[in-house]
């Protein structure tokens, strides 16, 4: 992409208050909403469709790296990737590496906290909190839940 089809300016950015969706080319636009808050979008067609994917709000992201993220997308289009299948797909990643992280010990806790009030009585609330430190934990107590 060559400089001259960059359209947006980072000053002209600040000053944009109209509502509307203003190009800077190659996919990435700024969208300004009703409320006047800015956000950036990629635009991009893959199978015939139209497709949009956010990339972040422009208090928090400036033009140079918003044209940054939009170029690393446009490599993923050339690569035969949808970027936002590639985004969905790398939080799930995350997503289940933090479930991994949980011990069964933590998610015992968890579990013992949000049934406890629908258990009868506190004996019964008692029992469970000693068969699980008693006889889980010391065994399986630190193993991921994975």
């Amino acid at each position: 992409m060559n400089r001259d089809s960059n359209r947006l300016t980072a000053v002209k950015v600040a000053k944009i208050s109209r509502p509307g969706r203003y190009g800077d080319g190659g996919g990435l636009v700024l969208q300004v909403s009703k409320w006047r808050t800015k956000a950036w979008l990629f635009r991009f067609e893959r199978e015939g469709r139209e497709r949009q994917m956010g990339l972040g709000a422009v208090t928090t992201l400036s033009l140079a790296e918003a044209r940054e993220r939009a170029r690393e997308c446009r490599k993923l289009l050339l690569d035969g990737r949808d970027p936002i299948e590639v985004r969905n797909a790398e939080r799930l990643q995350r997503r289940t590496d933090t479930a991994r992280a949980v011990t069964f010990r933590e998610c015992a806790e968890r579990f013992v906290a949000a049934h406890e009030a629908s258990w009868q009585n506190e004996k019964h609330r008692a029992q469970w909190k000693s068969t699980l430190a008693r006889f889980a934990d010391p065994v399986i107590g630190a193993l991921s839940v994975s």
